[in-house]
């Protein structure tokens, strides 16, 4: 069974408060599905109020889903990448190795 996981701060911990089936509902309807995951990651993960920008990169393998946000801030920029998987580590190795580029959409959010 797949589960969601979240990696920041090169700390990965589960994600128990988000159902794996929406997540990867919401990925496979690309920017427009991911765009709902941008309030989950600022008000849960990163616990900030105003951000400049965020780039998000989809990555769609074998039974594994990924989402790569980069936050610009007005100090810097924050990684937070949200996986659905059996094994985290397996679709980050996928997903940093990927030669494919149909598996990966990229996408931009302005404030």
């Amino acid at each position: 069974m797949s589960l969601v996981w979240i990696y920041h701060g090169n700390e990965y911990k589960r994600a128990s408060d988000l159902d794996p089936n929406q997540v990867m509902l919401m990925i496979g309807n690309g920017c427009d599905g991911v765009s709902q995951l941008i309030n989950y990651v600022i008000n849960n993960v990163l616990s900030i109020g105003n951000y400049r920008s965020i780039t998000a990169r989809i990555y769609r393998g074998n039974n594994e889903h990924l989402v790569h946000f980069i936050i610009n801030l007005s100090s810097g920029s924050e990684e937070v990448i949200i996986l659905v998987s059996r094994n985290p580590a397996d679709t980050l190795f996928n997903y940093y190795t990927s030669t494919s580029s149909e598996n990966i959409i990229e996408c931009s959010y302005g404030r």
